[in-house]
């Protein structure tokens, strides 16, 4: 019962971890290119980043409703 509770954060941190990393490479290259854009960057990784935090969040509830 507790390993499926821990699936949302194991699979959702997984992808997440991905897609973070391609954002983060894309927004240093646009920084780079236009450094008055370095914000954007940031924002768009910490949305990603939003998706893992939610997963550990709905992770930690799952793992205190179950009942021993």
């Amino acid at each position: 019962s507790y390993i499926v509770a821990c699936l949302p954060v194991a699979i959702v941190g997984y992808y997440s971890a991905i897609r973070q990393a391609k954002v983060s490479a894309a927004g240093m290259l646009m920084t780079g290119q236009r450094p008055e854009m370095s914000g954007k960057g940031v924002t768009m990784a910490v949305m990603v980043e939003t998706y893992a935090v939610f997963a550990l969040l709905v992770s930690f509830l799952m793992v205190n409703a179950i009942k021993l």
